[in-house]
């Protein structure tokens, strides 16, 4: 809970069905399933109300239940290909007890991709937000290579700046800092996510993490970068 009184609620957003990793969430790393590292962080964080697993999976919910989380059964439509992060939060919102549905409430996005994402990164995240007195964070890293010498191909097959043409050129060090979602983080009021109909982005703040710790898990390399990775932090 936060100091003015706002509970935080942790989603977990884990379907059955993968594509680089078959059962992707239930996929073993460093001794147990991947779903469990982000449950166990999400317990540990001082900050966190409750923790709630959604998922289309039966075997998903019955281990995350094991551990210690509340889960909801998530309906067909929204654990296909083409479901959206948005549509799961509404199915949430309306499903949870009376005592949470409130405005002010925070929900905190959890996926289970992001194993490397701990307690620590959690709270710290939520104070980011708290001091700010925002209505939103999110984990963000800083790009590798300036966006702003992009380009997209024209109806001709043609290169076109996506920014001003002179940004293309200009000295990456003559070029702001730019920083993508790396996925691990999300915060928002529910009250924020209904008014805009979707994750709040422009005007959260931004909670930054290392390169390290923002190991996505998409493909069996990833789970290996993850699994050393964990290995040097216990290490």
């Amino acid at each position: 809970m936060l100091s003015d009184g706002s509970a935080v609620v942790a989603l977990i957003p884990a379907r059955g069905g993968s594509k680089g990793i078959p059962r992707k969430n239930l996929a073993n790393l460093a001794g147990k399933p991947l779903i469990a590292h982000t449950i166990n962080a999400a317990q540990k964080a001082v900050l966190v109300d409750s923790i709630w697993v959604s998922s289309d999976d039966k075997d998903i919910l019955k281990i995350s239940g094991s551990l210690g989380a509340q889960t909801l059964s998530r309906p067909d439509e929204l654990a296909n290909d083409d479901a959206s992060a948005n549509g799961v939060v509404h199915h949430f919102i309306a499903s949870l007890p009376e005592d949470f549905r409130k405005l002010n409430t925070v929900i905190l996005y959890l996926q289970p991709t992001s194993p490397l994402r701990d307690e620590t990164h959690i709270d710290s995240a939520l104070r980011t937000m708290e001091i700010a007195r925002a209505n939103g964070v999110i984990s963000v890293v800083e790009a590798e290579k300036p966006p702003h010498k992009s380009f997209r191909l024209d109806e001709n097959g043609r290169l076109i700046s996506l920014f001003d043409e002179h940004l293309s050129n200009a000295r990456r060090q003559d070029l702001p800092r730019c920083y993508y979602p790396n996925g691990a983080i999300y915060a928002f009021r529910i009250g924020e996510f209904l008014d805009r109909n979707g994750f709040p982005s422009n005007g959260s703040m931004p909670f930054i993490m290392s390169y390290a710790d923002s190991i996505d898990i998409d493909n069996t390399t990833d789970l290996i970068r993850a699994e050393v990775a964990i290995g040097e932090k216990n290490g």
